[in-house]
Protein backbone atom coordinates (compact mmCIF):
# COMPACT_ATOMS: atom_id res chain seq x y z
CA UNK A 1 0.00 0.00 0.00
CA UNK A 2 2.85 2.41 0.77
CA UNK A 3 4.58 1.83 -2.59
CA UNK A 4 2.10 3.61 -4.89
CA UNK A 5 1.90 6.47 -2.43
CA UNK A 6 5.65 6.93 -2.33
CA UNK A 7 5.96 6.58 -6.11
CA UNK A 8 3.37 9.31 -6.55
CA UNK A 9 5.05 11.51 -3.95
CA UNK A 10 8.49 10.96 -5.46
CA UNK A 11 7.26 12.02 -8.89
CA UNK A 12 5.72 15.17 -7.51
CA UNK A 13 8.67 16.00 -5.29
CA UNK A 14 10.99 15.98 -8.31
CA UNK A 15 9.02 18.94 -9.59
CA UNK A 16 10.09 20.80 -6.49
CA UNK A 17 13.70 19.69 -6.68
CA UNK A 18 13.71 17.79 -3.41
CA UNK A 19 12.92 14.17 -4.28
CA UNK A 20 16.42 12.88 -3.53
CA UNK A 21 15.88 13.54 0.19
CA UNK A 22 12.98 11.06 0.45
CA UNK A 23 15.01 7.97 -0.38
CA UNK A 24 16.87 8.17 2.92
CA UNK A 25 13.62 7.60 4.77
CA UNK A 26 13.27 4.10 3.33
CA UNK A 27 16.78 2.88 4.09
CA UNK A 28 16.76 -0.36 6.08
CA UNK A 29 19.59 -1.51 8.29
CA UNK A 30 20.33 -4.38 10.63
CA UNK A 31 20.45 -3.19 14.23
CA UNK A 32 20.55 -4.28 17.83
CA UNK A 33 18.88 -2.84 20.91
CA UNK A 34 21.05 -0.93 23.32
CA UNK A 35 20.23 1.43 26.13
CA UNK A 36 18.75 4.73 24.91
CA UNK A 37 19.47 8.16 26.31
CA UNK A 38 17.10 9.43 28.94
CA UNK A 39 14.59 12.00 27.68
CA UNK A 40 14.69 15.48 29.19
CA UNK A 41 13.03 15.99 32.59
CA UNK A 42 11.50 12.84 34.03
CA UNK A 43 11.97 10.83 30.81
CA UNK A 44 8.32 10.77 29.72
CA UNK A 45 6.83 12.35 26.60
CA UNK A 46 4.39 15.27 26.83
CA UNK A 47 3.66 16.03 23.18
CA UNK A 48 2.14 19.43 22.57
CA UNK A 49 2.93 20.76 26.06
CA UNK A 50 6.62 19.76 25.99
CA UNK A 51 7.61 23.42 26.00
CA UNK A 52 6.45 23.61 29.62
CA UNK A 53 9.43 21.47 30.60
CA UNK A 54 12.06 23.60 28.88
CA UNK A 55 14.23 25.72 31.14
CA UNK A 56 13.15 29.38 30.83
CA UNK A 57 15.39 31.25 28.42
CA UNK A 58 17.04 28.02 27.20
CA UNK A 59 16.79 28.98 23.53
CA UNK A 60 18.65 31.73 21.77
CA UNK A 61 18.17 33.51 18.46
CA UNK A 62 20.15 35.49 15.93
CA UNK A 63 18.33 38.82 16.02
CA UNK A 64 18.57 41.22 18.95
CA UNK A 65 15.76 43.56 19.95
CA UNK A 66 17.67 45.26 22.74
CA UNK A 67 15.32 46.28 25.53
CA UNK A 68 12.86 43.47 24.68
CA UNK A 69 15.61 40.86 25.00
CA UNK A 70 16.73 42.27 28.35
CA UNK A 71 13.14 42.26 29.59
CA UNK A 72 12.78 38.63 28.49
CA UNK A 73 15.95 37.67 30.36
CA UNK A 74 14.58 39.21 33.56
CA UNK A 75 11.24 37.49 32.96
CA UNK A 76 12.98 34.12 32.43
CA UNK A 77 14.91 34.55 35.68
CA UNK A 78 11.64 35.23 37.50
CA UNK A 79 10.05 32.10 35.97
CA UNK A 80 13.05 30.01 37.06
CA UNK A 81 12.76 31.40 40.59
CA UNK A 82 9.06 30.48 40.74
CA UNK A 83 9.85 26.94 39.67
CA UNK A 84 12.80 26.51 42.03
CA UNK A 85 11.14 28.02 45.10
CA UNK A 86 7.50 27.06 44.68
CA UNK A 87 7.38 24.24 42.12
CA UNK A 88 5.22 26.31 39.78
CA UNK A 89 5.99 26.42 36.05
CA UNK A 90 3.98 27.86 33.20
CA UNK A 91 4.08 28.61 29.47
CA UNK A 92 2.21 31.30 27.58
CA UNK A 93 2.18 30.40 23.90
CA UNK A 94 0.52 32.34 21.11
CA UNK A 95 0.72 30.90 17.64
CA UNK A 96 -0.83 32.47 14.57
CA UNK A 97 -1.06 30.61 11.27
CA UNK A 98 -1.72 32.65 8.14
CA UNK A 99 -2.42 30.73 4.92
CA UNK A 100 -3.24 31.73 1.36
CA UNK A 101 -4.67 29.58 -1.42
CA UNK A 102 -6.37 30.21 -4.75
CA UNK A 103 -9.14 32.67 -3.85
CA UNK A 104 -9.13 31.85 -0.14
CA UNK A 105 -7.18 32.80 2.96
CA UNK A 106 -7.27 32.11 6.69
CA UNK A 107 -5.81 33.76 9.77
CA UNK A 108 -5.97 31.32 12.66
CA UNK A 109 -4.78 32.24 16.15
CA UNK A 110 -4.40 30.04 19.23
CA UNK A 111 -3.45 31.24 22.70
CA UNK A 112 -2.34 28.38 24.97
CA UNK A 113 -1.98 28.83 28.72
CA UNK A 114 -0.22 25.82 30.23
CA UNK A 115 0.75 25.43 33.89
CA UNK A 116 2.07 22.80 36.30
CA UNK A 117 2.08 23.00 40.10
CA UNK A 118 4.15 20.43 42.00
CA UNK A 119 3.16 19.36 45.53
CA UNK A 120 5.06 17.70 48.42
CA UNK A 121 8.37 18.35 46.69
CA UNK A 122 10.41 16.92 49.56
CA UNK A 123 8.60 13.57 49.32
CA UNK A 124 9.75 10.76 46.99
CA UNK A 125 8.26 10.90 43.53
CA UNK A 126 6.48 13.82 41.92
CA UNK A 127 2.85 14.88 42.38
CA UNK A 128 1.52 17.73 40.25
CA UNK A 129 -1.59 19.43 38.93
CA UNK A 130 -1.47 20.16 35.19
CA UNK A 131 -3.72 22.66 33.41
CA UNK A 132 -3.99 23.56 29.72
CA UNK A 133 -6.44 26.20 28.54
CA UNK A 134 -6.77 27.07 24.87
CA UNK A 135 -8.36 30.13 23.27
CA UNK A 136 -8.85 29.64 19.54
CA UNK A 137 -9.91 32.45 17.24
CA UNK A 138 -10.39 32.52 13.48
CA UNK A 139 -9.76 36.09 12.41
CA UNK A 140 -11.47 37.76 9.43
CA UNK A 141 -14.47 35.43 9.79
CA UNK A 142 -13.10 32.34 8.01
CA UNK A 143 -12.35 29.19 10.01
CA UNK A 144 -9.76 26.57 9.06
CA UNK A 145 -12.63 24.26 8.06
CA UNK A 146 -14.15 26.91 5.80
CA UNK A 147 -10.73 27.63 4.27
CA UNK A 148 -10.15 24.04 3.19
CA UNK A 149 -13.76 23.74 1.97
CA UNK A 150 -13.31 26.83 -0.20
CA UNK A 151 -10.30 25.12 -1.79
CA UNK A 152 -12.16 21.82 -2.24
CA UNK A 153 -9.65 20.07 0.02
CA UNK A 154 -10.62 17.40 2.56
CA UNK A 155 -7.22 17.21 4.28
CA UNK A 156 -6.95 19.73 7.14
CA UNK A 157 -4.37 22.39 6.31
CA UNK A 158 -3.78 23.50 9.89
CA UNK A 159 -4.94 22.48 13.36
CA UNK A 160 -7.32 25.41 13.81
CA UNK A 161 -11.08 25.57 14.24
CA UNK A 162 -12.83 23.11 11.94
CA UNK A 163 -16.41 23.80 13.08
CA UNK A 164 -18.67 26.77 12.33
CA UNK A 165 -17.65 28.82 15.38
CA UNK A 166 -14.93 31.39 14.83
CA UNK A 167 -14.04 31.44 18.53
CA UNK A 168 -13.68 28.64 21.08
CA UNK A 169 -12.45 28.49 24.66
CA UNK A 170 -11.32 24.95 25.47
CA UNK A 171 -10.15 23.35 28.69
CA UNK A 172 -7.85 20.81 27.06
CA UNK A 173 -6.41 19.40 30.28
CA UNK A 174 -7.01 19.45 34.03
CA UNK A 175 -5.24 16.42 35.46
CA UNK A 176 -3.31 15.28 38.49
CA UNK A 177 -0.09 13.41 37.64
CA UNK A 178 2.07 11.22 39.84
CA UNK A 179 5.53 10.09 38.72
CA UNK A 180 7.10 7.30 40.80
CA UNK A 181 10.48 7.92 42.53
CA UNK A 182 12.29 5.59 40.09
CA UNK A 183 10.66 7.44 37.14
CA UNK A 184 9.44 4.15 35.69
CA UNK A 185 5.73 4.64 36.42
CA UNK A 186 3.42 7.58 35.97
CA UNK A 187 -0.33 8.02 36.44
CA UNK A 188 -2.79 10.74 35.43
CA UNK A 189 -6.40 11.30 36.47
CA UNK A 190 -8.80 14.04 35.41
CA UNK A 191 -9.54 15.65 32.08
CA UNK A 192 -6.87 14.09 29.87
CA UNK A 193 -5.30 15.66 26.79
CA UNK A 194 -4.52 12.61 24.68
CA UNK A 195 -2.34 14.66 22.32
CA UNK A 196 0.13 14.79 25.22
CA UNK A 197 0.00 11.06 26.07
CA UNK A 198 -0.36 8.63 23.15
CA UNK A 199 0.39 8.33 19.41
CA UNK A 200 3.02 11.05 19.66
CA UNK A 201 5.98 11.71 17.38
CA UNK A 202 9.13 13.71 18.02
CA UNK A 203 9.28 15.01 14.44
CA UNK A 204 5.59 15.36 13.56
CA UNK A 205 3.46 16.46 16.50
CA UNK A 206 1.16 19.48 16.67
CA UNK A 207 1.21 22.62 14.53
CA UNK A 208 2.98 25.08 16.85
CA UNK A 209 6.59 24.37 15.84
CA UNK A 210 6.49 21.62 13.22
CA UNK A 211 4.23 20.85 10.25
CA UNK A 212 1.05 22.87 9.79
CA UNK A 213 -1.04 19.96 8.44
CA UNK A 214 -2.63 17.49 10.91
CA UNK A 215 -2.21 14.89 8.16
CA UNK A 216 1.44 14.89 9.28
CA UNK A 217 1.44 16.26 12.82
CA UNK A 218 -1.72 14.71 14.25
CA UNK A 219 -4.00 11.74 13.62
CA UNK A 220 -7.07 12.60 11.48
CA UNK A 221 -8.42 9.02 11.61
CA UNK A 222 -8.82 8.12 15.28
CA UNK A 223 -11.64 9.57 17.42
CA UNK A 224 -9.54 10.20 20.52
CA UNK A 225 -7.61 13.16 19.09
CA UNK A 226 -10.90 14.96 18.33
CA UNK A 227 -12.65 14.34 21.66
CA UNK A 228 -12.14 15.43 25.24
CA UNK A 229 -13.23 13.83 28.53
CA UNK A 230 -12.44 12.59 32.02
CA UNK A 231 -10.27 9.51 32.41
CA UNK A 232 -7.42 7.56 33.97
CA UNK A 233 -3.99 6.94 32.43
CA UNK A 234 -1.00 4.79 33.42
CA UNK A 235 2.42 4.26 31.82
CA UNK A 236 5.41 2.05 32.62
CA UNK A 237 8.76 2.41 30.90
CA UNK A 238 12.16 0.76 30.85
CA UNK A 239 15.27 1.76 28.94
CA UNK A 240 14.19 -0.28 25.90
CA UNK A 241 10.38 -0.28 25.86
CA UNK A 242 7.27 1.29 27.35
CA UNK A 243 3.59 0.45 27.64
CA UNK A 244 0.62 2.63 28.53
CA UNK A 245 -3.15 2.34 28.83
CA UNK A 246 -6.06 4.63 29.53
CA UNK A 247 -9.82 4.66 29.91
CA UNK A 248 -11.74 7.82 29.19
CA UNK A 249 -15.32 9.03 28.81
CA UNK A 250 -15.29 10.50 25.26
CA UNK A 251 -16.95 13.89 25.32
CA UNK A 252 -17.42 16.99 23.20
CA UNK A 253 -17.75 19.28 26.24
CA UNK A 254 -15.22 22.12 25.92
CA UNK A 255 -15.28 22.87 29.64
CA UNK A 256 -15.39 20.47 32.58
CA UNK A 257 -18.29 18.02 32.81
CA UNK A 258 -18.95 14.61 34.37
CA UNK A 259 -22.02 13.88 32.22
CA UNK A 260 -20.28 11.55 29.74
CA UNK A 261 -18.62 9.59 32.55
CA UNK A 262 -21.90 9.30 34.45
CA UNK A 263 -23.66 8.15 31.28
CA UNK A 264 -21.24 5.22 31.01
CA UNK A 265 -19.54 6.31 27.78
CA UNK A 266 -16.11 4.69 27.59
CA UNK A 267 -13.13 4.77 25.27
CA UNK A 268 -9.93 2.74 25.70
CA UNK A 269 -6.41 3.23 24.36
CA UNK A 270 -3.44 0.86 24.76
CA UNK A 271 0.04 1.64 23.43
CA UNK A 272 3.29 -0.33 23.30
CA UNK A 273 6.57 1.19 22.16
CA UNK A 274 10.19 0.23 21.57
CA UNK A 275 12.77 2.89 22.45
CA UNK A 276 16.10 1.64 21.04
CA UNK A 277 19.31 3.36 20.21
CA UNK A 278 20.43 2.01 16.84
CA UNK A 279 24.22 1.98 16.36
CA UNK A 280 25.26 4.41 13.65
CA UNK A 281 21.89 6.18 13.67
CA UNK A 282 20.74 7.19 17.15
CA UNK A 283 17.61 7.08 19.29
CA UNK A 284 14.26 5.96 17.97
CA UNK A 285 10.73 5.44 19.26
CA UNK A 286 8.38 2.95 17.56
CA UNK A 287 4.79 3.10 18.86
CA UNK A 288 1.83 0.79 18.14
CA UNK A 289 -1.50 2.13 19.41
CA UNK A 290 -4.91 0.43 19.63
CA UNK A 291 -8.13 2.17 20.58
CA UNK A 292 -11.75 1.18 21.10
CA UNK A 293 -14.67 3.53 21.64
CA UNK A 294 -17.86 1.81 22.72
CA UNK A 295 -21.07 2.68 20.89
CA UNK A 296 -23.23 5.29 22.59
CA UNK A 297 -26.11 7.61 21.79
CA UNK A 298 -23.84 9.87 19.74
CA UNK A 299 -21.18 7.68 18.10
CA UNK A 300 -20.94 4.12 16.72
CA UNK A 301 -18.45 1.54 17.99
CA UNK A 302 -15.02 2.54 16.66
CA UNK A 303 -11.83 0.44 16.70
CA UNK A 304 -8.53 1.81 15.37
CA UNK A 305 -4.87 0.86 14.96
CA UNK A 306 -2.06 3.38 14.59
CA UNK A 307 1.70 3.25 14.11
CA UNK A 308 4.01 6.17 14.81
CA UNK A 309 7.79 5.97 14.47
CA UNK A 310 10.54 8.54 14.76
CA UNK A 311 14.23 7.83 14.31
CA UNK A 312 17.37 9.93 14.59
CA UNK A 313 19.69 9.55 11.61
CA UNK A 314 22.87 10.93 13.07
CA UNK A 315 22.88 14.23 14.94
CA UNK A 316 21.28 16.37 12.23
CA UNK A 317 18.41 14.36 10.71
CA UNK A 318 15.21 13.05 12.30
CA UNK A 319 12.87 10.86 10.22
CA UNK A 320 9.28 9.82 10.91
CA UNK A 321 6.52 7.55 9.62
CA UNK A 322 2.87 7.44 10.66
CA UNK A 323 -0.08 5.21 9.73
CA UNK A 324 -3.63 4.87 11.04
CA UNK A 325 -6.75 2.94 10.10
CA UNK A 326 -10.26 2.63 11.55
CA UNK A 327 -13.05 0.12 11.03
CA UNK A 328 -15.54 2.95 11.60
CA UNK A 329 -15.01 6.61 12.40
CA UNK A 330 -16.76 9.97 12.35
CA UNK A 331 -13.52 11.54 11.09
CA UNK A 332 -13.04 12.51 7.43
CA UNK A 333 -10.43 9.79 6.79
CA UNK A 334 -10.51 6.08 7.57
CA UNK A 335 -6.84 5.52 6.62
CA UNK A 336 -3.82 7.81 6.56
CA UNK A 337 -0.10 7.26 5.88
CA UNK A 338 2.66 9.85 6.23
CA UNK A 339 6.46 9.94 6.00
CA UNK A 340 8.99 12.73 6.29
CA UNK A 341 12.01 14.15 8.04
CA UNK A 342 13.44 17.21 9.75
CA UNK A 343 16.89 18.75 9.39
CA UNK A 344 18.28 20.09 12.66
CA UNK A 345 20.57 23.11 12.88
CA UNK A 346 20.36 24.09 9.19
CA UNK A 347 22.94 26.71 8.26
CA UNK A 348 24.42 26.31 11.74
CA UNK A 349 21.49 27.84 13.65
CA UNK A 350 20.97 25.62 16.73
CA UNK A 351 17.19 25.86 17.14
CA UNK A 352 16.11 26.18 13.50
CA UNK A 353 14.44 23.28 11.70
CA UNK A 354 13.63 22.37 8.10
CA UNK A 355 10.87 19.81 7.61
CA UNK A 356 9.62 17.91 4.57
CA UNK A 357 6.76 15.41 4.66
CA UNK A 358 4.23 13.68 2.45
CA UNK A 359 0.88 12.07 3.20
CA UNK A 360 -1.88 9.97 1.68
CA UNK A 361 -5.46 9.84 2.93
CA UNK A 362 -8.33 7.45 2.18
CA UNK A 363 -11.63 9.30 2.84
CA UNK A 364 -14.33 7.74 5.01
CA UNK A 365 -16.79 8.60 2.24
CA UNK A 366 -15.79 6.02 -0.36
CA UNK A 367 -17.38 8.08 -3.13
CA UNK A 368 -14.48 10.52 -2.77
CA UNK A 369 -11.05 10.03 -4.32
CA UNK A 370 -7.89 9.67 -2.25
CA UNK A 371 -5.91 12.78 -1.43
CA UNK A 372 -2.14 13.13 -1.35
CA UNK A 373 -0.01 16.02 -0.30
CA UNK A 374 3.43 17.34 0.54
CA UNK A 375 4.56 20.02 2.96
CA UNK A 376 7.82 21.92 3.36
CA UNK A 377 8.57 24.34 6.23
CA UNK A 378 11.44 26.32 7.71
CA UNK A 379 11.09 27.08 11.43
CA UNK A 380 13.38 30.02 12.29
CA UNK A 381 14.15 30.79 15.95
CA UNK A 382 14.50 34.55 15.49
CA UNK A 383 14.83 35.40 19.20
CA UNK A 384 14.59 33.28 22.38
CA UNK A 385 10.84 33.95 22.41
CA UNK A 386 9.86 34.38 18.74
CA UNK A 387 9.70 31.90 15.86
CA UNK A 388 8.77 32.65 12.26
CA UNK A 389 7.90 29.76 9.94
CA UNK A 390 7.25 30.03 6.18
CA UNK A 391 5.43 26.98 4.83
CA UNK A 392 4.34 25.44 1.54
CA UNK A 393 1.70 22.73 1.07
CA UNK A 394 0.59 21.09 -2.17
CA UNK A 395 -2.52 18.88 -2.10
CA UNK A 396 -2.93 16.56 -5.08
CA UNK A 397 -6.33 15.32 -6.33
CA UNK A 398 -8.41 17.40 -3.87
CA UNK A 399 -11.55 15.40 -3.19
CA UNK A 400 -14.10 18.19 -3.50
CA UNK A 401 -12.57 19.90 -6.53
CA UNK A 402 -11.98 19.16 -10.18
CA UNK A 403 -8.50 20.70 -9.95
CA UNK A 404 -5.48 18.42 -10.10
CA UNK A 405 -3.82 20.19 -7.17
CA UNK A 406 -4.08 23.10 -4.75
CA UNK A 407 -1.07 25.10 -3.57
CA UNK A 408 -1.19 26.74 -0.13
CA UNK A 409 1.38 29.20 1.17
CA UNK A 410 1.66 29.74 4.91
CA UNK A 411 3.39 31.87 7.51
CA UNK A 412 3.35 31.07 11.23
CA UNK A 413 4.30 33.39 14.07
CA UNK A 414 4.89 31.79 17.47
CA UNK A 415 5.51 33.72 20.67
CA UNK A 416 6.53 31.62 23.70
CA UNK A 417 6.79 33.31 27.09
Amino acid sequence: MFLPVLVKLQSDLRLWGVANCGAALLTAASWQLVQADEAPGNGFEYGEISGLFEAPGERDGYVSFGVFDRAFEAYSDWKSSLQDKHGFSFLIEDRMINQWGDGAEVYDNELNLIARQEFFRSAPGSLSLNVWGQFANSLAGRTAGRFQADLGVLSPLNGGTSGPDTSNQILQMLAVEYVAPNERWRFQAGKLALRTLVNLNRYANGDSEMFFSPMLGNNPVVPYTALLGLGLFAEYRTDLWRVSALVRAPDTELGLSTDAWSAGNRGYVVEAALTPRIPGLGDGIYRLTWSLDEANATFPRMETWSFSADQDIGARIGAFARYAQADATFRDFRRRAAVGFQVKKPFGFTHDRIGLGGWWGDPTNQALRDERGIELFYNAQITPYLQITPDLQVVFDPTNSTASSEVVFGLRLRLAL
